[in-house]
Formats: structure tokens, C-alpha cells, sequence
């Protein structure tokens, strides 16, 4: 696989390719690398769509996901000095709001949100009950985030709804879960060594650590999502075909992916 940008390290190339293997093995049959996202300025390094087949012959968009690669910790906190307190304080936030989470739904499993297509996503809805402790708890974390990780992006692709599901895809070690931002999943490679392995070998196989939450996103950013990965298909084509895009299209224009 091309590299998608000058200076692109092996390590982040295998875990784009583990990323577009792991989500096709998931059901998405629609994947693209350094797709540009709706509603926002910016690009995912994988991206994928889901059809769903509700009846014979018919197909509907289902969910749409996007993942972001991570190969070093640096990476990650895009240069930021944590203090120790509070990233173990963030880390215990994260995992009192899991508690709470299990508990009211738990014993209010009305609460549950009901994505009938998506039952794996379906988390209690917390807040519909005005539970004061999990706001007091979510407040925290999200000003914890912001002034520790200084996470723009990834708060960002979430409040958008730029998709359905955001993934982060890190080299092992790097990052605990309870360091993930509030919406994303996480996936890692099985082993720690995986860019060791030889030139051509397939990209190694994804651990699913920590689901995400599931995103309300619009079915307008959903389908741009599918247009986007179409023309970035389309574009590649070309390229290895020989054929140049302003030709084609007579203005000169580059593909909105």
C-alpha cells in the first residue's frame, strides 16, 4: 500500500490497513483510506459504510464509521504535558460513569436507547432521568479532556456527527482505555511487534477494547459519507488507469474525498 502522505511510518500505514481489513471483516463493504468528512474540515484515515438488506431485494445505508490511527503516544496528545493527577483523575471519572452507566440501565431498562439495527451500541440513555451524580461526572470529564488532551479533533468528529461510530486505532501499550475520549471505541493489534513483520505479510488482526457509543448521525452525513468513499475509489482507478481527472471532467477540479 501507497503511502498516503510524504513521511508516513510503516508502523501507521499497517494500522490504516488493519483498520480497512477489520472493518470489512465487520460487514462494512464500503472502505476508503484519507477520507474528507461531512460537516467538518476534517479527513479520516480509514472510513467505511455498512448496507443493510432489511428485506430481499432491498438495501438501505446502515451505519457509517470512521477510524483514526495512532502509532505513538506522542501522536496522540498532538504534543500536549499532561499532569499525572489529572489524567488518573480523568481515569477514574471514565470509570464511574461505566458503573453508573450498568447500574441504571440496569434498573431502568426502559432507559435503553433502541437502535434496533445496531443492539451492540444500545446504551442507557443516563441523562434522560436527569441523574444528577452521571452529569456532575460527564461535565467533569469533557473539561478534563479539553484541558488535558487538548482533543479538538476527536470532540469535534463526535458533536458533528460526521459518523455513526468513531474508532481509535493505536499501536499496543500506548494509551489505557479509560484515556479514550468519552465517544470513541478503541482497537489494537494483537501484538506489539506487528511492524517487525515481513514487507508482505497481511496487516495483523484487531482487538475490539472498548466499544464506542453510538452517534445520531444524520442520514445526509451518512450518505456524503458513502459518496466521498466512491469517489476516492473512483479517483484511485483513474490514477492506476492512467487517466487524469481535469481531462475527465474539464475543469481541473480534485475529487471532494
Amino acid at each position: 500500500m501507497a503511502s498516503a502522505s510524504t513521511g508516513e511510518t510503516r508502523a501507521h500505514r499497517l494500522l490504516k490497513a488493519a483498520a480497512l481489513r477489520w472493518a470489512q471483516e465487520e460487514g462494512y463493504r464500503a472502505v476508503g483510506l484519507e477520507i474528507g468528512l461531512p460537516n467538518s474540515r476534517y479527513r479520516a484515515d480509514v472510513a467505511a459504510c455498512r448496507l443493510e438488506k432489511p428485506r430481499p431485494r432491498q438495501r438501505v445505508l446502515g451505519a457509517t464509521a470512521v477510524f483514526e490511527c495512532k502509532q505513538a503516544r506522542p501522536d496522540f496528545l498532538n504534543d500536549s504535558r499532561p499532569e499525572a493527577e489529572s489524567v488518573a483523575r480523568l481515569a477514574h471519572l471514565n470509570r464511574r460513569r461505566e458503573k453508573l452507566e450498568r447500574l441504571v440501565g440496569a434498573h431502568y431498562p426502559t432507559l435503553r436507547q433502541g437502535e434496533s439495527l445496531f443492539p451492540e451500541y444500545d446504551r442507557a440513555d443516563v441523562e434522560a432521568i436527569s441523574h444528577q451524580g452521571y452529569r456532575r461526572v460527564i461535565t467533569e470529564i469533557r473539561q478534563l479532556e479539553k484541558a488535558v488532551w487538548g482533543r479538538t479533533k476527536f470532540d469535534r468528529l463526535a458533536r458533528y456527527r460526521c459518523a455513526n461510530l468513531c474508532y481509535l486505532v493505536i499501536r499496543p501499550g500506548i494509551l489505557q482505555p479509560a484515556e479514550i475520549p468519552i465517544s470513541w471505541g478503541l482497537l489494537a493489534p494483537e501484538t506489539t511487534d506487528f511492524d517487525l513483520a515481513e514487507n508482505d505479510a497481511p496487516p495483523p488482526r484487531l482487538n475490539l477494547i472498548r466499544k464506542p457509543a453510538w452517534i445520531d448521525a444524520p442520514e445526509a452525513h451518512r450518505l456524503e459519507l458513502l459518496h466521498r468513499i466512491a469517489v476516492s475509489g473512483t479517483w484511485r482507478l483513474n490514477r492506476e488507469a492512467g487517466l487524469e481527472f481535469d481531462t475527465l471532467h474539464g475543469n481541473g477540479a480534485t475529487p471532494e474525498a
